[in-house]
């Protein structure tokens, strides 16, 4: 994990992926634990209420992709689009 700290553009990728995976995670692996956890709290909270309901579902995929979008904005430029 040597190389991620030293080259953003990696670091940006690890932890966009990881925020796709499940929001909040990505600002996790970026030590960004305020954010990360405002995140997973809003994503858990909509899963929660959603169940299988559609549009439930969209909103949580759209918090994930904004989510990773934060996170590599935030590992390359040093703040996120939020």
């Amino acid at each position: 994990m040597q190389i991620a700290q030293q080259n953003p553009l990696l670091k940006g990728i690890i932890a966009a992926g990881l925020s796709l995976l499940f929001a909040g995670l990505g600002h996790l692996f970026l030590k960004q634990y305020v954010r990360g956890f405002v995140f997973l709290l809003i994503s858990g909270f909509i899963y929660m209420i959603s169940g299988y309901w559609l549009r439930g579902m969209l909103l949580n995929s759209l918090c994930f992709i904004v989510a990773a979008f934060d996170a590599f904005s935030f590992a390359r430029r040093g703040y996120g689009i939020l």
